[in-house]
């Protein structure tokens, strides 16, 4: 059996939230490692784990992925959740993206 996949986040709602979502719809059991010390962030910087110095990341695979784009196609693909046709794909991609704008506005609310 695959380890659970672990998320790497600070303990809040963001750009994390649509992977959580993801997973619970596939029915993923995941871990979560909440960012909560400036140093627990520094510590995946400097182990070369975020390669663009940003989270969210998730371990899968004995993979370390960032990029909520990245995560969410990785997660699609490995458990067949793409889309049986063009149109099907095309509709989850549209539903994905307007997730992210949606997370976005949110994300900036309160400023």
């Amino acid at each position: 059996m695959a380890a659970k996949p672990k998320l790497h986040y600070p303990n809040g709602r963001g750009r994390m939230e649509s992977v959580r979502w993801v997973l619970a719809e596939t029915r993923i059991e995941f871990d979560e490692e909440f960012l909560e010390t400036k140093e627990q962030f520094q510590k995946l910087q400097d182990g070369n784990h975020l390669l663009f110095q940003q989270v969210p990341m998730v371990e899968i695979d004995g993979m370390k992925l960032v990029l909520t784009q990245s995560i969410l196609h990785c997660i699609a693909h490995k458990h067949h959740f793409l889309g049986k046709d063009l149109k099907e794909r095309t509709l989850i991609d549209m539903y994905v993206e307007g997730t992210l704008v949606l997370l976005e506005r949110i994300i900036m609310h309160p400023f």
